[in-house]
This record gives C-alpha cells, structure tokens and sequence, in this order.
C-alpha cells in the first residue's frame, strides 16, 4: 500500500513539477521576447531620430549653400547689368534657408547651431548689403561694394564645411573632426 501511495504521490508531483518548470520557462521566453521588443522599439525611436536629423542637416547645408550661390549670381548679374531673375532667387533661397534654419532649431545640438549661425549671420549681412547696392543707381561705386559682397560670400563655403564637419560627427559617418578643423 505504501509504494502504491508513493507511486501515486510521485506521479502526481512529477506532473506538478513539469508543469511548474514549463511555466517558469515560458515566463522566461515571454520576458525576453519583451526585452526584445523593446530593444527594437528603442532602436527604431532612435533611428527615426537620426533620420530626421540626417534630413534636417542635408536642408540646412544644401539651403545654406543655396542662398549663398544665389547672392553671388546675383551680385555678377548686378554687376554685367540685369538682375531681375537672380533677385527673385535670391529672395526664394532666403525664404528656404530661413525655413530649414527654423526646423534646424528645434533638433539640432548647440555645437552645430553655434557655428551655422556664424553662416548665417555672414549671409544676413551679405544680403543686407546686396539689396542696398541693388537700389543704387550704376556706377564704379556701386561695383565696388559689390565685390565686398562678393569677397564675403566667398569665405561662407570654408564655414559651411567646419559646420558639415560637424554634423558628420553627430550622425556618427565621421569619427573625428578633420585636421583643418577650428571652429
């Protein structure tokens, strides 16, 4: 009788304890597949992320470079005669520039903005410049200071680059700043 007690017990148990041990794995196989899905979810924030910014750097330096390109034609145009094209693109570009540096100002690091801005503050000032020079009437004057403009756009490319430079560090292409980099 006792062994078929024992029997009995012991059968009994070893259901209960597979089946506590299938539980416990189970548990384990979902806790991980939470981890997993979190990890993901983690990653594809963060990717998103750097994808808006990624896109928000190509704006701001393509528009950046734009609005620069536009003022030069502009200035030569001035300077050989008609600029009424190169105005109305001079104007377009100023409008797109703005618009990225808007966007650029919500998502980009201090560093990068700090040193953009220095773009932009040569930019602001090269078009104050141009559309006073585009008022006056022609003369070797007038062909003077727009070769001032012309000789403060030519530098925004070498700032341009410092402020490319750094965008590449933080969207992680480039490990390190160039060697010709100084801020």
């Amino acid at each position: 009788m006792i062994v078929a007690i024992v029997g009995v017990l012991g059968t009994l148990a070893s259901t209960v304890v597979t089946q506590a041990l299938s539980q416990r794995a189970k548990l384990r196989e979902l806790e991980q597949a939470e981890r997993v899905r979190v990890a993901e979810q983690r990653t594809s924030v963060e990717q998103r992320k750097v994808d808006q910014l990624r896109s928000c750097y190509v704006k701001l330096n393509a528009h950046d470079r734009h609005y620069r390109d536009a003022m030069l034609a502009c200035a030569y145009a001035l300077k050989s005669g008609s600029a009424d094209t190169e105005a109305a693109e001079v104007t377009s570009a100023r409008r797109a520039q703005r618009d990225a540096r808007d966007e650029a100002q919500m998502i980009a690091s201090e560093e990068v903005l700090a040193v953009e801005s220095r773009v932009n503050v040569q930019l602001t000032f090269a078009y104050r410049l141009l559309m006073e020079i585009a008022r006056e009437p022609e003369s070797s004057a007038r062909h003077r200071r727009l070769d001032e403009v012309i000789a403060l756009l030519d530098p925004v490319i070498e700032k341009l680059e410092h402020v490319q430079a750094l965008m590449r560090i933080e969207l992680g292409v480039a490990q390190e700043l160039p060697a010709w980099y100084d801020p």
